[in-house]
């Protein structure tokens, strides 16, 4: 059984994400850990609800690893939710598969901090961005952790940071996350 399930949701895991790549290879290392790339394994985005469902119920432990789209999870990520935590599953009045789950996003955002705050750039705080997930987390009966955030994850030649440093930042994120899995 893994005790942490780990849904990958990063269409360029392979070729265009250097901090997600990095983070992926940490925990892959890891015991106990299931990842997996929906991506990858859904293309299409015609999930396997069954076998979805039941690496949910197997798992001790939740994670999202995904880079915040538009202010959200990436559209894989939102179809999957929508087709997995069903009624009579993750809620409603028999929907208690998933409760006394932790749960944790780990995410990896492009701007910099101080672009999410009011009057920032981007007017919200991460903590209000995520409102949404909270909450689906508090409906389906899982312990919300705090989320594991890193800014400036983009690298972009000549404009946008420096790989280096997006590299360490990933491997600092990683480290967090490695930590989470093995105490959980």
């Amino acid at each position: 059984m893994e005790k942490t399930l780990v849904v990958l949701a990063h269409p360029g895991i392979d070729d265009r994400s250097i901090a997600n790549r990095i983070i992926i290879e940490r925990v892959r290392s890891l015991e106990q850990v299931k990842i997996k790339d929906l991506y990858k394994e859904c293309p299409s985005y015609k999930f396997r609800i069954e076998a979805e469902q039941k690496d949910l119920i197997a798992a001790e432990s939740i994670v999202f690893q995904f880079p915040l789209y538009w202010y959200s999870v990436p559209g894989v990520l939102k179809e999957w939710l929508d087709q997995v935590f069903t009624y009579g599953f993750a809620y409603g009045s028999s929907g208690d598969k998933l409760k006394g789950k932790q749960f944790l996003l780990s995410i990896t955002i492009g701007g910099p901090a101080d672009a999410y705050r009011h009057g920032g750039f981007n007017n919200f705080t991460i903590d209000e961005l995520l409102a949404p997930l909270r909450q689906t987390a508090n409906l389906s009966g899982m312990i919300f952790n705090p989320p594991i955030v890193s800014h400036s994850m983009i690298f972009i030649p000549d404009v946008y940071n420096k790989k280096e440093e997006v590299e360490q930042r990933a491997r600092e994120h990683a480290d967090r996350l490695a930590a989470y899995i093995l105490r959980s």
